[in-house]
């Protein structure tokens, strides 16, 4: 994320941004038992970018919180899930510019997605899924995602499940 501070981000995703506890990734997964009720967000700034880091989260999927989020300027998310689940949401200015699913672009599968004009450009490798989500990512913003940001301590904020944040958000998860 652009044009913004780390507390307008974490307040975006509904956290508390004095509430902060230092963790590195493995210890921010949430625990089994937690699993699926349990969402936290690490923090870090880089150059002109906050960076967000949800262990097992989704609500930078969400076009709501990147409308949220890319208000003061540019927001671009990269998601992946466990079952094989892709998407790449971008939004500048409280608008969002891109929602798709980087694996189904000419499928049916993608009829419904907001696909941008820059994914022409933009390879994306089945071989190597995760990795060609980050590299649109480091595509659209010019910054270079770092390995050490997994094993770095980094300021982690609980926050609601998004769904139950965005609850009373009409069209929360239309583009």
């Amino acid at each position: 994320m652009t044009g913004s501070s780390v507390d307008d981000l974490v307040r975006v995703y509904g956290g508390d941004p004095t509430a902060a506890v230092p963790l590195a990734f493995d210890g921010a997964w949430p625990s089994q038992e937690d699993f699926g009720s349990v969402f936290n967000l690490q923090v870090l700034v880089e150059d002109a970018y906050v960076v967000a880091i949800e262990p097992n989260g989704w609500s930078g999927d969400l076009p709501e919180i990147a409308r949220r989020a890319s208000n003061g300027g540019l927001f671009v998310s990269a998601y992946w899930s466990m079952s094989g689940a892709y998407r790449i949401t971008e939004a500048r200015g409280g608008r969002v510019t891109a929602h798709f699913d980087p694996f189904a672009v000419g499928f049916p599968g993608g009829m419904g997605d907001l696909q941008p004009d820059w994914i022409e450009e933009t390879p994306f490798d089945l071989d190597r899924p995760n990795a060609s989500c980050l590299a649109a990512v480091e595509h659209r913003t010019g910054l270079v995602i770092e390995q050490d940001w997994l094993v770095r301590e980094l300021p982690t904020y609980r926050i609601p499940d998004p769904d139950v944040l965005l609850k009373d958000v009409e069209n929360a998860r239309i583009p």
